[in-house]
């Protein structure tokens, strides 16, 4: 008898705490949260916007609102997506961490695997990567979607593939993320009042675990503009941006770079180098695609070398991955400090070039990786994105001479873009046709 009262007390208590996700995840996963993160977790409002700093916990109390909302609907469908696999893992796995010790969760839980749940009630929770076009969520009803890292999810997924899953229910959608960049629905949703958007912003120091000596070394070490990005949660101007962020999200995948080579290793293939010197204002930085077709090609390895790196030491990396990789054709910044690193890297690689980067090479040089980009001929890693910002950052403004400038913002840096645009119209210039003399061709 008394283990039938105690029975029902427990499912007394968790009907009770159904009805409140805060009480819910105290009583059961032991999670005390915040006063910013309560009103979070309790809004109900078919669209909610989150705007966040670093280490604010979205992902946790994110992560509890799915669980919660599976559990107190019956026969409902989350969808977690994201733009690349490994991060509607990352939202997902603590998910199933939480599941694993909340009792009720667990005890309801009918199947489970890496990217999906399903509970008795019928309730079901589901992790996506939207890819480029979002080909993997077509064919979903969803109740409650949640966008996990939403600034990064293209906008023609959100526009044209998410929104019609919502719409034969009365839906809820969450865009939760770290903002990037303005010409993205994420900064629409945010900025756009007719959009009727529950706005949410949460700065780093919010969070009452973060004390204000962290942040002001991380002010320091990674600059100003940047850390307001990260940590105050506030967007990067646009406004004369050269690359939009839809155009070069288009052309990223969920893919893990190379890494340093280890000894004696070799990679075979059609690879081409970029490389951009600097010191102390600057750093220097690799990249090596390699060319997959004629049109087509593929980053696969990235370097940026610490402030100070002495450009010996750069030279050196490059004979060693000239060693691993066997390159085709490179560009190297010749402008400047690239004198004396050019004249040494071609006794080693003469397929290298130097360039002069003159304002009509740097025109060249950006037109031609824009339109590598808007034909979608190359391929970029979905989570470096310090190349991705750097490559949105990219300013390109009319002087009244009527010639452009390309700048990139105080604090910021473009060094990992240059390396890449130097590597890119290496790659995709017309390798020459040799005919043997005196040879007629059999028809």
């Amino acid at each position: 008898m008394r283990k039938n009262e105690l029975v029902r007390k427990y499912a007394k208590k968790v009907h009770e705490c159904l009805s409140d996700p805060v009480a819910f995840s105290k009583t059961f996963l032991n999670f005390t949260s915040y006063p910013y993160q309560m009103d979070f977790m309790r809004d109900q409002s078919p669209r909610i916007v989150a705007c966040c700093g670093r280490q604010v916990g979205k992902t946790t109390v994110t992560a509890i609102k799915a669980i919660h909302f599976a559990l107190a609907h019956p026969s409902v469908t989350i969808l977690i997506v994201s733009a690349g696999l490994r991060q509607s893992i990352h939202l997902f796995d603590k998910i199933l961490n939480f599941i694993d010790v909340c009792l009720p969760a667990k005890a309801l839980c009918r199947y489970r695997t890496r990217t999906k749940i399903r509970f008795s009630n019928g309730s079901e929770i589901i992790a996506l990567p939207c890819g480029r076009e979002g080909s993997t969520l077509r064919g979903y009803t969803a109740d409650l979607v949640i966008l996990d890292e939403a600034n990064f999810i293209p906008k023609m997924v959100i526009d044209s593939v998410l929104r019609p899953t919502m719409i034969t229910r009365t839906a809820q959608m969450i865009m939760i993320s770290t903002p990037w960049t303005m010409d993205h629905p994420f900064y629409e949703a945010f900025n756009n009042p007719d959009l009727d958007f529950k706005i949410y912003t949460w700065p780093t120091h919010m969070n009452p675990q973060v004390t204000s000596e962290r942040l002001e070394l991380e002010k320091r070490t990674i600059g100003e503009l940047a850390y307001d990005r990260e940590y105050n949660a506030r967007f990067l101007d646009t406004q004369f941006a050269y690359y939009s962020s839809d155009l070069v999200l288009n052309c990223t995948e969920d893919y893990e770079l190379h890494g340093d080579p280890a000894p004696d290793q070799k990679y075979a293939g059609n690879f081409h180098i970029g490389i951009d010197f600097g010191k102390t204002q600057d750093h220097s930085a690799i990249a090596i695609v390699e060319k997959i077709s004629e049109t087509k090609i593929r980053l696969v390895y990235l370097k940026e070398f610490k402030l100070g790196t002495e450009y010996m030491d750069v030279i050196n990396w490059v004979k060693t991955l000239n060693d691993v990789y066997q390159f085709r054709g490179g560009n190297l910044d010749q402008t400047g400090v690239g004198e004396g690193p050019y004249e040494q890297i071609r006794t080693f690689a003469p397929r290298i070039m130097g360039m002069k980067i003159t304002a009509p090479v740097k025109y060249d040089v950006h037109g031609k990786l824009k339109l590598t980009l808007e034909k979608k001929n190359i391929t970029l890693p979905r989570s470096n994105k310090t190349l991705l910002t750097q490559i949105c950052s990219q300013q390109c403004k009319p002087l009244p001479s009527g010639n452009l400038q390309f700048t990139h913002a105080a604090s910021t840096h473009d060094d990992q873009l240059w390396a890449l645009a130097l590597a890119t119209i290496s790659a995709l210039k017309p390798e020459p046709v040799f005919r043997a003399i005196g040879v007629k061709r059999k028809f």
